[in-house]
């Protein structure tokens, strides 16, 4: 038996890894270093400021990201499933609406005043924060046009332009950031105008995508009502959305708990640990990002074998940086706190004990971020909106303040009760979801897979040698035996399976190095796939010299076949071959 590997889906994973780590590094740290310029520039209160305005930042943020995060799985789950068509109205209606959202949200920029004095109460931040809301309002439609270019670049096929968009605007950002902070009187404008400008400036960098012949999304005219075309990119964001939202409350309520009950030092404290989150976010990120990427498309196919090899590359990989983070953030905590500007004083023995006590939520905190991208993926919306809402708030809310209501009245004690419910924010979420799988999917799994082998599907992985390529029609043939069908049709499925994968090693290229090969028997037809990462070769396009006559090859898959689709998904040639089981007309003549 040619048994089915991982080589194709590890090569997957590493070349949508890098761009996938550095993207999400670039957007964290992007942020993680505004903080940290904002803190060493113009003080500890000016970063208080940012923090508290980033509210309405994330509330601005929030119909990009459940378009861009939704549509562009939906679009992938679509491209899997060859539905081109359907994933190119995804596509386009999600930047319509996200770029309405951001002209609506530029025209409420008048009313950045009164938002800040809700957030802050009237008290001393107040114009900070009014300063920061104002200019991140008006720059609300370049904020969703790039989400969405870095959401969907990224499916479809080109995951280095998505990453060297993100990195190139935060080059841009962050130089910005210390040349308006440093020698204008902007303050905590300026912070939110180098954003914006990044975003904006380095939308050069996808000329190319816009120009590529491997792109597969196109913008279409929307010949239908505009909802059924963005009904997809809603259901599939869903979780995004309850995770915005869930997560801006959550930071409303404990910022304005802790500003109310523990000073600015205890918001600066709170801020720090909030930021250890956006560089764990900025290292694992990426990792489990890929579930989306690439586990989208891999669904839509039901490629469950290659879903099972995805999950389990993407834990190990994600625990292995997280724990080599912790490891160095325990032993040198006096010196990353003092990345944020707290060098001394009462101050730094604060950040330093809360944050110790803070790191233990980690490794809760990445399984939950991987059980919600994972569930999000494979349309388990549910499961993956349970996550979300009980460790953004239900969970963590109710125990922050009942701990901190029951603390001391030391701000130390007050500080560490609210590490306590971070934590416990974390742990409720992974217990409820055990509870559920054990209660509602008993023997199932946590990734609510069907069965690793199934009778009716042929999965199988060769190298591309002819050696290999000759022993696929007798497994194929036997396969149609043991399934009771017909051995005509058997026969017919093997001659194009052993065709196309010698089509692979002719056309493929030197980085062809393995093919994977799926058939599987539905009520109606025998489907086979093939997958490879040759060089792009769309078999439906190739036409034979009229004047030779041809009996073999791509000619000969088209002549036995009711249908050939191609597709370049994942930077992978995925071609599907339908063979029917009913009798053709010809055959009852």
């Amino acid at each position: 038996m040619l048994k089915r590997n991982e080589k194709l889906i590890r090569t997957k994973l590493w070349q949508y890894l890098l761009p996938g780590v550095l993207l999400t590094a670039s957007l964290q740290i992007g942020n993680v270093v505004d903080t940290m310029l904002v803190g060493n520039l113009l003080g500890t209160d000016a970063m208080s400021a940012v923090k508290i305005g980033m509210t309405v930042d994330n509330i601005m943020e929030l119909p990009g990201y459940v378009l861009a995060m939704g549509g562009s799985i939906a679009a992938g789950m679509m491209l899997g499933r060859r539905e081109r068509e359907q994933a190119d109205r995804v596509f386009s209606a999600s930047f319509l609406v996200s770029l309405a959202c951001g002209l609506l949200f530029m025209a409420l920029s008048v009313f950045a005043p009164l938002f800040s004095r809700l957030l802050t109460g009237g008290g001393p931040l107040t114009g900070s924060v009014t300063a920061f809301v104002r200019v991140t309002l008006l720059g609300g439609p370049v904020i969703g046009i790039a989400l969405q270019f870095i959401n969907y670049v990224a499916v479809d096929n080109h995951p280095g332009i998505a990453s060297a968009y993100v990195i190139v605007s935060n080059v841009i950002n962050l130089t910005l950031d210390y040349l308006l902070l440093k020698f204008t009187p902007l303050g905590t404008a300026g912070a939110a105008l180098s954003t914006i400008l990044g975003y904006a400036l380095a939308m050069v960098v996808l000329i190319p995508y816009l120009r590529s012949p491997k792109r597969m999304l196109r913008f279409t005219p929307l010949k239908k009502a505009l909802y059924p075309s963005l009904k997809p990119a809603l259901d599939m964001g869903m979780p995004t959305l309850f995770y915005m939202i869930f997560d801006t409350v959550r930071g409303l309520a404990l910022n304005m708990m802790v500003v109310r009950t523990m000073g600015n030092d205890g918001m600066a404290v709170f801020t720090i640990c909030d930021n250890i989150v956006l560089i764990v976010e900025m290292l694992i990120g990426g990792i489990v990002g890929t579930l989306s990427s690439i586990g989208g498309v891999l669904y839509g196919e039901k490629d469950y074998y290659g879903m099972r090899a995805l999950a389990k590359n993407v834990l190990l990989y994600s625990f292995a940086v997280l724990a080599a983070f912790m490891a160095a953030l325990a032993v040198f905590t006096r010196q990353a706190v003092g990345f944020f500007g707290v060098s001394g004083g009462p101050l730094l023995g604060l950040a330093v004990s809360s944050l110790r006590v803070f790191l233990f939520s980690l490794p809760f905190y990445l399984l939950n971020s991987f059980l919600m991208n994972y569930y999000q993926t494979t349309e388990k919306e549910k499961l993956a909106s349970l996550v979300t809402s009980l460790r953004s708030c239900v969970a963590v809310l109710p125990a922050a303040f009942l701990l901190v209501l029951l603390a001391g009245p030391r701000e130390e004690d007050k500080l560490r009760a609210l590490m306590v419910a971070l934590i416990l924010g974390e742990v409720i979420a992974v217990l409820a979801v055990a509870a559920l799988l054990r209660w509602r999917y008993r023997g199932q799994g946590v990734l609510l897979l069907p069965a690793a082998r199934d009778e009716r599907v042929l999965d199988i992985s060769i190298r591309p040698t002819m050696e290999e390529t000759s022993r696929v029609p007798r497994e194929i043939v036997a396969f149609g035996e043991r399934c009771g069908v017909d051995r005509e049709k058997a026969n017919l499925v093997a001659v194009a399976a052993e065709e196309m994968a010698v089509n692979i090693i002719r056309y493929g290229g030197k980085h062809v190095r393995s093919i994977d090969i799926n058939v599987s028997v539905t009520p109606d037809a025998l489907l086979l796939r093939t997958r490879d990462n040759g060089i792009p070769f769309d078999p439906t396009h190739y036409a034979a010299d009229p004047g030779a006559f041809e009996i073999h090859g791509i000619e000969l898959i088209k002549r036995v076949s009711d249908k050939v689709q191609y597709l370049r998904v994942l930077d992978l040639n995925n071609t599907t071959v339908e063979i029917s089981l009913k009798p053709r007309e010809d055959e009852h003549g």
